[in-house]
């Protein structure tokens, strides 16, 4: 197997066209074809479907992705040593993540297994996040409950467990400044999540029948805008309690009737079951060992 052979892989996986890889890599596209029939043949398994356009990889061709992305970053990082060059951030350990995760959730979850860790993080939406995992541009996916990746050629560690909240701004005394009327007579102010977006399937996956009447008056995917707009006293808001745990504490945002609106979640840190190079797999199994032993990272321990 030629080593360019992989970074020509790589670039088709990247770009899905074939001229365009080639053209990438500074060879014909007929040379450029021959390096990746002749990889599919060294490695057994037919790795791109050449039928669609843009053309797309197979399972093995997105198993070997990872695998193709760890060899050369691996080589790279070794011939840069051997040079006794400045180390560079060739292979950080990859995630992706939706916004209401990103920060400050993910930020604490790295700090406590290794802040040394030369990391790269791709703020996503959901769909987009899962995608970019699936194909093997992330080695890890911090996310809640996603079906798809509850089964094979995916695995999981569990985090932790919270509730989305329905909270308002707070007045002077301490109370949610707009509380739901089940009663539909007095329609309260609304941050409503765009349709499209995961919250928003999850808001209407537990509360499918509206509850209570509402005065939708600003929608976004975004969990922080919303964030944003309830502490301006903008209306009521469905979020995650990871999210405004400092909020809460500080009284700036209220809790609505905790017990009865909440929507329960759980957050997993996912992964392909391939081979990730080896700054991932050490991650990989310093979390896990911690989990073993009975850490859960959210809700934070308290002392």
């Amino acid at each position: 197997m030629d080593t360019g052979w992989l970074e020509d892989f790589l670039a088709l996986a990247e770009l899905r066209n074939f001229s365009r890889a080639a053209q990438l890599r500074n060879i014909t596209q007929p040379a450029f074809g021959r390096h990746i029939r002749a990889l599919e043949e060294s490695i057994g398994q037919k790795l791109v479907d050449r039928s669609s356009s843009p053309v797309t990889l197979t399972p093995a061709g997105y198993q070997f992705r990872l695998i193709a992305h760890s060899m050369v970053n691996q080589l790279k990082e070794g011939i840069q040593k051997i040079n006794g060059l400045p180390s560079e951030m060739i292979n950080p350990v990859r995630f992706s993540a939706p916004h209401s995760l990103s920060s400050p959730f993910l930020l604490d979850l790295i700090d406590r297994i290794d802040p040394a860790t030369p990391f790269s993080v791709d703020i996503l939406r959901v769909d987009f996040a899962v995608e970019s995992l699936i194909e093997g541009a992330s080695d890890f996916l911090l996310a809640f409950d996603t079906h798809a990746l509850l089964q094979p050629p995916f695995t999981n560690l569990l985090l932790g467990k919270g509730n989305l909240l329905l909270v308002s701004a707070a007045d002077k005394q301490g109370q949610p400044l707009f509380t739901p009327d089940e009663n539909h007579q007095q329609p309260v102010p609304y941050l409503r999540y765009s349709p499209d977006s995961y919250s928003a399937r999850m808001v209407e996956r537990l509360m499918p029948q509206q509850p209570f009447a509402c005065q939708p008056v600003f929608e976004s995917s975004l969990c922080d805008l919303h964030r944003q707009m309830a502490l301006r006293a903008k209306g009521l808001a469905w979020l995650p309690d990871c999210q405004i745990e400092n909020e809460l504490a500080e009284g700036k945002l209220v809790a609505v009737n905790r017990s009865r609106w909440h929507i329960p979640y759980q957050i997993r840190l996912y992964r392909n079951q391939a081979q990730l190079h080896q700054r991932a797999e050490t991650f990989w199994h310093c979390l896990s060992q911690q989990i073993a032993q009975g850490v859960s990272y959210w809700p934070p321990a308290q002392n």
